[in-house]
């Protein structure tokens, strides 16, 4: 007989033995990344579109970049990954997009990680990685080079919460790691704060009487407070009593995207005013069904109230309750689709965990068969999807397809229309974008500019006056003005 094998020192595999936790681990890691780069392949193709021209293409000096906004928004470490692109890739985007690739990549496994670490199973770990990774939804952050904001605030989002799951004390290497993997986040996108307060809930630390959070929550506190102390008033947004029917809508058309990951497009809008009692009453009773279920869950799988909690405190900033376009939140409130990218990072693994908590054990190969065509049949939306961000002219033309209720995008097409000389097309998109914002002056100057073209020379000149009237110091349109009339 074969003697025996001694034991090994304790916490340790003996040597020869299969470690199945790791094994676990490996091949969560190695499914994930290569139903990643399955689905996402096809975006190393695709062009700059969009942002990427102004923020990736050609990002701000460094020093610019670190001590001053982008626009509206402070998101440094964003900005440096786009100087880092640009130094390693030059004018070429498929490796600026090889970037966003491996970032969802690394936030799918570790969405995967989270699960395994709440204590859910190894294979509803694998699912929450797997329908992390795949859901066409997440394509407005993936295939967008400008949308890795979302991707990386999700990323140093799950370290810090798997790092703070390690510490021992409110103050010790891990908590200062933890606190550091967020204050990363906050400087991917500040809409992070409200992530803080899940280090609160029961579950976001492992032990029985877990150490207080105070690094973590103190970083973001002091982040929100000089971010917002810093940034101008933005303008009267209504009431929100006003906008309740569009954020109860906004929520209604999540869900249905979060189950029919269909119809997907750039500019998604949900209309406040206009619906009728029937559309909100549906929708109330569907909302309060999702909600009713989600608590309901929360309470069956393991790390659930602490899952739960991270999904509403990342929808949070995006509900529409401080509106992303104030000037317009009386009629419009702005619902993109990436804007479900954060909350997914609780949501999925809730909702595996709560349907391998559903099934009996013999129906559960079933639910495996069943999650896996799931995925298959996300995977090739998302790999549709992604031909949409190819180039700006299929991205917008189909966008402008669902009438986007903002002046940019109309804008931005109307300039394509214009370099490619198409001065009917442009005229249109110039025409819809100032009923959009009639105070324009980029689009009355256009326009002025293709009716020149087109040789109406009057609606030239009153184009060019309407920019002066805006902004009397214009000097384009006073120079084309002058040489109209000099003609």
């Amino acid at each position: 007989m074969t003697a025996p094998r001694r034991a090994g020192p304790p916490g340790r595999p003996v040597a020869g033995t299969f470690d199945t936790a790791r094994s676990s681990r490996l091949v969560r890691v190695a499914l994930t990344t290569a139903l990643t780069a399955v689905l996402y392949g096809n975006t190393l193709g695709n062009d700059f579109v969009w942002d990427d021209q102004l923020l990736a293409r050609t990002p701000p000096p460094v020093a610019e970049v670190l001590g001053a906004r982008t626009g509206p928004y402070y998101r440094p470490l964003v900005m440096l990954t786009f100087h880092v692109d640009r130094a390693l890739w030059g004018d070429r985007p498929a490796g600026y997009h090889a970037t966003n690739l491996l970032a969802h990549a690394a936030t799918s496994v570790l969405t995967g990680e989270l699960a395994a670490a709440v204590g859910l199973g190894a294979g509803a770990a694998l699912a929450s990685a797997l329908a992390f990774a795949a859901h066409p939804v997440q394509t407005d952050a993936v295939s967008y080079i400008s949308g890795r904001t979302d991707v990386l605030c999700a990323l140093f989002v799950l370290l810090a919460i798997l790092l703070w799951r390690r510490a021992a004390h409110p103050v010790d290497g891990h908590a200062i790691a933890a606190a550091a993997a967020f204050a990363a986040a906050l400087s991917c996108k500040e809409t992070a704060a409200p992530l803080a307060l899940a280090f609160l809930v029961p579950g976001a630390h492992p032990a029985a009487r877990p150490p207080r959070p105070l690094l973590p929550v103190a970083t973001a506190g002091l982040w929100a407070f000089l971010y917002f102390t810093s940034t101008p008033a933005p303008p009267a947004a209504g009431s929100l009593a006003e906008r309740a029917p569009g954020i109860l809508m906004a929520v209604a058309s999540y869900v249905r995207l979060l189950v029919l990951p269909t119809d997907l497009h750039l500019e998604r809008f949900v209309a406040v005013r206009g619906w009728s009692v029937a559309a909100l009453v549906a929708s109330a009773t569907l909302v309060t069904a999702c909600g009713t279920g989600l608590l309901l869950a929360a309470r069956r799988v393991p790390g659930g109230r602490f899952l739960l909690a991270l999904a509403l405190l990342a929808y949070l900033p995006g509900a529409g309750i401080v509106p992303v376009y104030p000037a317009i939140a009386d009629r419009w409130l702005f619902a993109p689709e990436h804007f479900l990218y954060v909350p997914l990072l609780g949501l999925a693994p809730l909702l595996v965990g709560t349907t391998a908590a559903v099934l009996p054990a013999a129906p559960r190969r079933l639910g495996a068969f069943a999650i896996a065509g799931l995925v298959v049949w996300w995977g090739v939306l998302t790999v549709d999807r992604n031909r949409t961000w190819r180039n700006e002219t299929i991205l917008f033309e189909d966008a402008l397809r669902y009438e986007p209720p903002t002046a940019r995008l109309w804008f931005n097409a109307g300039n394509l229309a214009l370099a490619d000389g198409r001065l009917d097309e442009a005229a249109e998109r110039y025409t819809q974008a100032i009923a959009r914002a009639p105070r324009d002056v980029a689009a009355h100057l256009n326009l002025g500019i293709v009716r020149q073209r087109q040789g109406r020379t009057t609606d030239a000149v009153r184009q060019y006056e309407l920019v002066l009237q805006i902004d009397p110091r214009h000097e384009g349109a006073a120079r084309a003005l002058v040489t109209l009339r000099a003609r």
